[in-house]
């Protein structure tokens, strides 16, 4: 996804991409055991306006994907929505990067070289950055019993729940400030 900045004119334009599941791969090729997988192509949708140098990124991602929930690991569709603003600068000519603290203007910027902006990374992070922290196929999903394994979304199971362990009683009348 390169854009040269002289093919951007100044009252914007838009591009639609549409990204085979392999795509990602690259982008993710240290994940060993992945409790996800892509069901079909990513839909990415960008708009470019360009002002001088300045380039503002408005773009769009929409990943069908299939997960393994976290509770109860049965296997789940998961639609991965994600929108993001993103204002490209010319990156600076500095000799020596030094620590700084970012600024909340900072986190939107980023720098592209020369007189072309790759916007590749970006919308892979864009993916990346709206998975869930948690997938789970339901909120009030109930998961496994720790006991049988039986899945107490589909079935009930006879287990006892265990009572408190005698070493942390003392916590159960613990009141915080």
């Amino acid at each position: 996804m390169k854009f040269r900045l002289e093919d951007i004119p100044p009252e914007g334009r838009e591009e639609d991409f549409k990204e085979e599941p392999g795509w990602m791969d690259e982008r993710l090729s240290g994940e060993k055991n992945r409790n996800f997988e892509f069901s079909g192509p990513i839909l990415i949708h960008v708009h470019l306006r360009r002002s001088g140098r300045l380039v503002t990124v408005r773009s769009r991602a929409e990943a069908p994907m299939r997960w393994i929930c976290d509770r109860c690991l049965e296997l789940f569709p998961y639609m991965v929505r994600s929108e993001t603003t993103t204002i490209f600068k010319p990156r600076p000519n500095l000799p020596d990067p030094e620590e700084r603290e970012l600024s909340p203007e900072d986190m939107e910027t980023d720098y592209y070289d020369g007189d072309e902006l790759d916007l590749t990374e970006l919308i892979r992070d864009q993916v990346l950055l709206a998975f869930p922290a948690k997938a789970l196929c339901k909120t009030d999903c109930r998961g496994l019993c720790p006991r049988c394994g039986k899945n107490r979304n589909r079935e009930r199971c006879d287990c006892q729940e265990r009572g408190i362990d005698p070493r942390f009683a003392v916590l159960k009348d613990f009141r915080s400030f």
